[in-house]
């Protein structure tokens, strides 16, 4: 066979292995077959590395020799990476890693010692620090974004909690706090771009209205007065997601999604109060879901967009 020939073929079979065509311990059988064990370079090779070439060729040459086993350690034959070397920085983050474990089980074995206001102080300052990571890192690694606010966020409420009953604190003022935190949810979600915060908070200020005026609906409940509660606030949000369809669609869905979950609020509500008769709850959800999807069905040009189809 000339020169030219298998040159071409060779080519061929370069490009079966970087395409995945062949199996890799196939293509090295053909090119040990064709190239004898000293594969020129070919302009599909050349391509690669040298560095890369040289370990594949010294797999291929071993392949030769030892058979089928020869071609199985060639396919699973791997590069050694250079490790790279110490830097300041490297040493400064590992070191700074060191430090903020070694004060968070500090933290964690003394903190029961701590007066209140001592514990407060260290919450605030932690759920602070990881906000501000947090918008530190919105562009270059959203990844650490999404993990340090729900750090912060975590540390707010748990730790908001907890100071809170220390205090003797009452239900009101805990409702209040997560009113607050919900409020501050939902504005992060314009500085960071996230709906998934916008949601959050939303549907937390939901949660806690439906907590904050279940006993109130449930003294001498009727379902009118349920719904008096919540359809007004439903249409309300999915007011304002239409009417920011055309400016802000982002944000337009995100209000009418809630307003929709808001509409079934009055039903969700009424499980939790004894006097509401099951059978009417049964019947307004069914009522409303027609409603609903009748609704949202002649208005369909508008959400299509926020679904993006």
């Amino acid at each position: 066979m000339d020169d030219q020939r298998k040159r071409t073929i060779i080519t061929e079979i370069e490009n079966w292995r970087r395409n995945h065509l062949l199996p890799e311990h196939y293509c090295i059988f053909l090119l040990n077959l064709y190239t004898e064990g000293d594969r020129p370079q070919t302009p599909a090779s050349a391509g690669r590395g040298e560095r890369r070439g040289a370990r594949t060729d010294a797999a291929v040459g071993t392949g030769t020799g030892s058979g089928k086993g020869g071609e199985s350690s060639a396919a699973y034959a791997y590069e050694t990476r250079p490790i790279s070397p110490v830097t300041g920085k490297m040493v400064l983050a590992w070191l700074l890693g060191a430090f903020v474990i070694a004060g968070l089980i500090l933290l964690a074995f003394h903190f029961n010692r701590f007066q209140t206001p001592m514990q407060i102080t260290i919450f605030a300052c932690f759920a602070l620090v990881f906000y501000i990571l947090g918008f530190a890192f919105r562009r270059s690694a959203p990844p650490l974004t999404h993990l340090f606010l729900g750090l912060s966020f975590l540390i707010l409420i748990a730790g908001g909690i907890y100071c809170i009953k220390q205090l003797n604190g009452s239900l009101p003022l805990i409702l209040v706090y997560l009113g607050v935190i919900c409020i501050l949810l939902s504005m992060s979600a314009f500085l960071f771009g996230f709906t998934y915060l916008l949601y959050g908070g939303m549907f937390g200020l939901a949660i806690l209205y439906g907590v904050a005026t279940v006993h109130r609906v449930g003294e001498d409940y009727s379902w009118w007065k349920s719904e008096l509660y919540w359809v007004p606030l439903a249409c309300l949000l999915t007011g304002m997601g239409f009417l920011m369809n055309s400016a802000n669609p982002k944000w337009a869905g995100v209000f009418a999604v809630c307003g929709l979950a808001a509409f079934f609020g009055a039903e969700i509500q009424s499980l939790y109060i004894p006097e509401a008769k099951r059978d009417i709850i049964q019947l307004l959800l069914f009522i409303k879901v027609f409603i609903a999807s009748a609704f949202f069905f002649f208005t369909r040009g508008y959400w299509y967009t926020w679904l993006r189809l």
